[in-house]
């Protein structure tokens, strides 16, 4: 018969093998299970847990080790490093049912966060509906810069409130009435710490920018009570007023060809009379008027809403019907016109956009990125000579802005003013050697000359940048509009110069 520490050695043996082949990458289910079962039976879970917890790490994409590890966490009581295992492994994939409500489970134990009042503390404030694809890795990101997280969910058919609870969110439901910032207001009314930050579930910010915004958060007495903030909104498309191509600034964060910017008011102190206004395209700003210390904030946050172009058009045609049933509400307010006027051209209702930029315009005369749309939305409806004329207002207000002047080259181009449409361009790309869309159209402007090494010679630099597959639909649509406009010649030329891009 055996001696008890004879037995002893044995599991140990046993427990070692195990180790070293889940270690090498040669155990498979059954030994981790196995593995597991020889720990617990040795008393050795802190082993077995650091183990696992090597192992979910090097294989994000194994449910199993993170399962396990996930399972010595309950064992020794530890919920708090249970939890937080769950919403990692919750954050980078579809969360599965069982371990979403046995998440659930755990944090009914710890309950939501709570901010300390003691210290300088910052609330979270969303409002959701159906975003449960989005809003874990949205929370997962966000967690460990706020205290608090406050989740109004307006009306959701999926498990959103409950992704939102287990990352230790307050969920309240509001009862949906056609009007986003009662939504938002309510959320307002739930929070409790000093700071409100704003955002979506489509949207983060990086974690090499959490410190800027808790540096913000202490400042001092007369130091700024809101902070506007710059959303990236990152896209497919190159063509979208101030669009940027992506730096490498943010490498882990950009996404699409590049982003179109939008700053608003974001990060504000929490006070009774701050409270958002207009029932879409609803914004804070009006509440501060009378505040002299509004402050820009460095931070961006970066959106992906417009990467799904499905969501996204769906997204807009509610808003913008919800935004035209309101407009009396908001009739002589520029920044919601304005977002109404963007979405008429997101969903190509180019005459209603046209209608609304000149509202625009009855109210902020000057004002040159409604002219620089004005000029794009007669270009969609082939009315080059309105757009050329646009595009010289807007280039006469403001001659630094790209758009104006590549919008000013199109509608040369269109009119068969090929020379002074190739000069414009070469003006603008010296400028913003990044702009696509200009170095592009200049491609396209020296086909019209015949310059054809030159123009290829662009088209393929462009056709190794992330707008390549795009290419030969754009060459098509413009050869199009060339024939179209009565410069047959000319489509003929662009034909011939990149028949290797249209095959």
């Amino acid at each position: 018969m055996n001696s008890p520490s004879a037995e002893t050695d044995r599991a140990q043996d046993d427990l070692d093998a195990l180790e070293r082949r889940l270690q090498e990458g040669s155990g498979t289910h059954e030994t981790a299970e196995r593995y597991h079962a020889a720990a617990l039976a040795c008393g050795q879970l802190e082993r077995a847990r650091r183990l696992f917890d090597l192992l979910r790490k090097k294989h994000a994409d194994n449910l199993q080790m993170a399962g396990l590890y996930i399972a010595i966490c309950l064992q020794q009581g530890d919920d708090p490093a249970a939890m937080a295992a769950i919403e990692a492994l919750a954050a980078g994939t579809a969360p599965p049912e069982g371990l979403l409500d046995a998440g659930l489970a755990i944090r009914r134990r710890l309950g939501p966060m709570e901010p300390d009042p003691a210290a300088t503390s910052l609330s979270l404030c969303m409002i959701a509906r159906n975003e449960a694809p989005m809003l874990a890795p949205c929370l997962f990101g966000i967690k460990p810069l706020v205290d608090e997280i406050i989740l109004i969910d307006t009306g959701s058919q999926d498990r959103t409130a409950d992704i939102g609870r287990l990352f230790g969110a307050k969920v309240h439901a509001f009862t949906w009435c056609d009007d986003f910032a009662a939504a938002r207001n309510f959320a307002l009314s739930k929070a409790s710490g000093q700071w409100i930050l704003v955002l979506d579930a489509d949207e983060v910010i990086a974690p090499a920018d959490f410190s800027t915004i808790r540096e913000l958060m202490r400042s001092g007495q007369g130091a700024p009570v809101a902070f506007t903030i710059e959303t990236r909104n990152y896209c497919h498309t190159a063509n979208s007023l101030g669009w940027q191509a992506n730096d490498g600034r943010y490498r882990s964060h950009e996404a699409g060809l590049g982003w179109f910017p939008s700053r608003k008011v974001r990060l504000f102190r929490r006070q009774p009379d701050v409270r958002f206004h207009f029932p879409v395209h609803e914004r804070v700003e009006p509440s501060l008027k009378n505040v002299d210390v509004i402050a820009v904030c460095n931070v961006p946050v970066h959106h992906y809403g417009h990467l799904n172009e499905a969501r996204n058009q769906e997204k807009a045609r509610k808003y913008y019907a919800l935004g035209y049933a309101k407009l009396e509400a908001m009739a002589h307010d520029a920044a919601a016109i304005r977002e109404l006027a963007v979405q008429a051209g997101q969903l190509e209702r180019w005459e209603e956009a046209i209608v609304l930029w000149q509202r625009l315009l009855a109210i902020r005369p000057e004002y040159p990125e409604a002219m620089v749309n004005l000029s794009a939305a007669h270009w969609q409806l082939c009315r080059y000579a309105q757009s050329l004329e646009w595009a010289r207002r807007a280039v006469a207000k403001d001659p630094t802005l790209k758009e104006a002047g590549f919008n000013l080259a199109l509608g040369h181009l269109l009119m068969g003013d090929f020379q002074r449409a190739e000069s414009i361009l070469g003006m603008v790309l010296k400028q913003q050697p990044g702009y696509l869309a200009a170095a592009f159209m200049l491609s396209i402007a020296k086909a019209c000359l015949s310059s054809d090494e030159q123009a290829v010679a662009i088209m393929q630099r462009l056709g190794q940048s992330a707008a390549g597959s795009a290419l030969p639909m754009a060459i098509e649509d413009i050869r199009c509009r060339l024939i179209a406009a009565g410069h047959l010649r000319a489509g003929e030329r662009v034909q011939h110069a990149f028949v290797e891009f249209l095959r």
